[in-house]
Parts: C-alpha cells; structure tokens; sequence
C-alpha cells in the first residue's frame, strides 16, 4: 500500500498510458503522416520528461517535479473541458470521458503534494 503513496508508480502509470493512447494510437490512426507530427512529437516529449522524473529523480525531487509536470497539463485539460477546446479536429477533454485523464494526472499531483516534505 505504501508503493501507492509514492509518485514513481503513478509516473509510470501515466507514461503508460500517455505513450500508447497518446502517442502511438493517434499515430497509427493518422495514417503515419506528417500532418499532426508535431503534436505527436510534443506529447512525446512530455513522455520522456515523465519517465525521466519517475526514474532519474527520487525523495523531494521527484514529489516536486511530480507536482510541477502535472499541474499545468491538469489545468489545461480542465480549460479544455470548460472551453470546449479541440485539438486535430477532437474535444480535450469532453465528459465523461474527461474524468479518466483528470484521474490519471491528479494522482502525480496528489502524492507529489503529500511527499513534497519526505526525505526519502
């Protein structure tokens, strides 16, 4: 139970799942042209900065970096979902669908939060 209590596994988690319905699937379903390649690309990129923190970072660092990485994608998924913004012609965040990205990006959040002030 206390592995659950730790960013490291929640960064994992959400690297999972950012890179295969993030970045491989859209890419596949795209036709693997070059059309929405930078997008791809970015959300990419926010897949090797959260391997990165989950294991290259640990204790203080990684809560913080947690917290730090996340928030910003949680605020925009909840600007996204107010505003009913779209991105490559498809909703950010339509309901009730909306609630599993919330879910998967708070929990980073969340243990950063209570693990900020840990020393291991």
């Amino acid at each position: 139970m206390k592995i659950l209590k730790t960013p490291k596994i929640w960064l994992i988690i959400l690297a999972l799942l950012h890179t295969g319905p993030g970045v491989i699937l859209p890419y596949i379903e795209m036709g693997g042209g070059t059309e929405h390649l930078a997008t791809i690309l970015i959300f990419l990129c926010f897949t090797v900065y959260i391997l990165y923190i989950a294991f290259m970072t640990k204790g203080q660092n990684q809560a913080r970096l947690s917290v730090m990485l996340c928030s910003p994608v949680l605020v925009f998924f909840i600007i996204g979902a107010v505003m009913k913004l779209e991105m490559m012609g498809l909703p950010v965040a339509p309901f009730p669908e909306a609630i599993f990205p919330f879910t998967v990006w708070s929990l980073p959040i969340l243990t950063g939060i209570l693990n900020c002030n840990s020393e291991a």
